[in-house]
């Protein structure tokens, strides 16, 4: 019916078209307009999925970056209180070998006076056996010289002498 319409047309304007080639133009510009319409059809059918896709994609990659996120964070803070536990153990150690060098320290001066007093004390045995042994030379000579005397041997005198 629409290619007897066109030729009535076309012999109104004084062109004559044999209607087979009306008929077959006709034919295949209809097939293009349904397999156009097909394929647009497809075009938003894939369109509607891939924008599924794409938005599940976009839901998906939006739960991982937040997992990934939580997890970056969750480390950081685990870092950071791992690094404050050491700072902490550090200074806690850093003060207890300060107090333990303070008590060395002190402990030397107590142990160098106690050397020095000693050094005091040493000397002054030194001079008290010096002194000793001179009293104990003054007294051997005092005591040989007493034994010297004691065994002196008074000689006797004889009838013949007079006094």
């Amino acid at each position: 019916m629409i290619a007897l319409i066109f030729a009535q047309a076309g012999a109104d304007m004084g062109l004559e078209l044999p209607l087979s080639s009306l008929v077959s133009s006709l034919s295949a510009a209809g097939a293009a307009v349904v397999v156009t319409y097909y394929f647009l059809a497809f075009l938003r059918d894939h369109g509607d999925d891939q924008k599924r896709v794409l938005s599940e994609f976009r839901s998906f990659h939006a739960l991982s970056q937040n997992t990934y996120q939580n997890e970056i964070d969750r480390l950081a803070e685990r870092r950071e209180h791992a690094l404050a536990q050491f700072r902490e153990q550090v200074l806690h150690l850093t003060e207890t070998q300060n107090a333990m060098l303070k008590e060395a320290v002190a402990t030397m001066k107590t142990i160098e006076k106690s050397l020095e007093g000693s050094r005091f004390t040493i000397g002054g045995i030194e001079t008290t056996l010096d002194t000793l042994r001179m009293a104990l030379r003054a007294l051997d000579a005092v005591l040989k010289s007493n034994h010297e005397r004691a065994n002196a041997v008074p000689q006797r005198r004889s009838e013949g002498d007079s006094p």
